[in-house]
């Protein structure tokens, strides 16, 4: 009675039937994954934006003796007292904020330590002028980043000469334009006093959301559902025609 399943058209469906199960299980794990990846980070996230600031230097030190990586650090609020070094402000381009194009100026800040940490001042629109820093001490409220990398398809900065405009916030590859090698984070600013330009934006806090990927992951195990059912009954189907 079921001999025809051993046919090679039918052995051929079998293995088509397998390999698509396969892959959409497979599927449904990666969107699964996904999704706790996401939530981890939103959690770490809110954690560390919710907890006491804190001055930097306390957070260069934990890097200086390796008890803290940058990325530990990220997302975490600091305070910043120091004097910019204006002359050295490079702009991030290709840069968008609330469906505007736009750019990000940003400017060493030399602290009393002699530390030069990076501030990433706010978001201006595409044609507007960066207006310069303010002059003398300077006090910083803001949250900790670390050094961008080059994303796959993404342009990417020359690696030598001074540069006026980038397009990845490299620390490393600034650091070689800089009178000091820059700490190994910079900061987003939230406030300064005395007070930036007021054409400055603040820069956008991420998006803490888990997005499609649990929906996405039962659709995938519901798929997989259906091809069983649908192999199940094109089997029932042929053995009727076969009585």
């Amino acid at each position: 009675m079921y001999r025809f399943l051993y046919r090679p058209l039918w052995l051929l469906l079998h293995v088509v039937v397998i390999a698509t199960i396969v892959l959409m299980i497979n599927l449904g794990f990666w969107q699964l994954g996904r999704y706790q990846e996401r939530t981890a980070f939103n959690k770490v996230v809110t954690q560390r934006i919710a907890s006491p600031v804190v001055p930097i230097t306390e957070l260069l030190i934990n890097l200086q003796t390796l008890s803290e990586t940058p990325a530990d650090l990220e997302w975490r609020m600091v305070q910043v007292v120091g004097e910019y070094l204006d002359d050295q402000t490079v702009v991030v381009v290709n840069r968008s904020q609330d469906g505007f194009s736009g750019k990000d100026p940003l400017t060493p800040l030399v602290l009393d330590n002699g530390t030069l940490v990076l501030i990433n001042r706010g978001f201006l629109p595409l044609a507007t002028k960066v207006a310069l820093a303010p002059s003398g001490q300077v006090e910083i409220i803001g949250r900790v980043r670390i050094s961008e990398t080059r994303r796959h398809g993404r342009l990417s900065d020359p690696s030598s000469g001074v540069l006026r405009e980038i397009i990845n916030i490299d620390l490393d590859r600034l650091s070689k334009q800089m009178p000091t090698p820059l700490a190994p984070i910079y900061v987003e600013m939230f406030a300064s006093k005395p007070e930036d330009s007021v054409l400055l934006s603040q820069i956008a806090s991420p998006v803490l959301s888990s997005g499609s990927h649990l929906s996405y992951t039962a659709q995938w195990f519901m798929f997989s559902i259906f091809v069983v059912f649908g192999w199940v009954i094109v089997v029932r189907r042929k053995l009727k025609t076969a009585n």
